[in-house]
């Protein structure tokens, strides 16, 4: 799989501006299935299935990767062709579209999120150090005021510290290792909602930087 897959057009684009097609081209981004392997999964006719990923197929946004005969039917097992997706600077006019896009592939985000946290081994939650800052796991929520150059050049910054956590990854499957997964969104929103109090009477005071995080005894 290639890392990104530049959206070029406006019908591409519209086609993956529908919820549920991003719905299930995240699913082929973490596996390959068919399209009843993820009827069931989706809890959603196989018909409506069948339709929605010959749309992702004739757009290019995933292909058939193998095929298997069962019980005298050949079933196709369909992938993404890339781990994630962007509009061409081209698209931007389609300005209501591309936000219907990243719209709903964040909302999609969360919800694999979540279902990675249902999923997670009880080792995950468990206290592993005394120090907070030394857990293997973190929970965080920030509200930040500060200028559009200062967030974008600071995501710059946590984007080279992904990278390099990527080089970090292990290939050989050593002993030693464990996965890990890592989910973050960041984005403009309209005013803040943690209240932050001074005192018991509850007023309070404006600050630029506003941070709810894991803590744990």
């Amino acid at each position: 799989m290639q890392q990104y897959f530049i959206i070029t057009d406006y019908d591409q684009l519209k086609a993956l501006s529908d919820p549920f097609r991003i719905k299930i081209l995240n699913m082929l981004i973490e596996g390959s299935y068919t399209g009843q392997q993820i009827a069931q999964g989706l809890e959603i006719p196989r018909a409506k299935i069948h339709y929605h990923l010959n749309e992702l197929e004739k757009f290019g946004f995933i292909k058939v990767i193998r095929t298997e005969a069962k019980n005298g039917i050949i079933q196709k097992f369909y992938r993404s062709v890339a781990y994630s997706f962007r509009p061409a600077e081209d698209l931007l006019p389609y300005a209501v579209e591309v936000g219907d896009y990243y719209r709903q592939s964040m909302l999609e985000v969360l919800n694999r999120a979540r279902l990675r946290v249902i999923s997670a081994p009880e080792e995950a939650f468990q206290k592993n150090d005394e120090n907070p800052d030394r857990r293997p796991r973190i929970t965080l929520q920030a509200e930040i005021r500060v200028r559009e150059d200062q967030f974008t050049d600071w995501l710059v910054r946590f984007r080279s510290l992904i990278d390099e956590l990527s080089e970090m990854e292990d290939k050989e499957g050593r002993d030693d290792t464990k996965w890990y997964y890592f989910s973050a969104l960041g984005l403009q929103i309209d005013e803040p909602r943690f209240a932050v109090s001074d005192n018991d009477s509850g007023e309070s005071k404006e600050k630029n930087t506003r941070v709810n995080e894991e803590e744990e005894t």
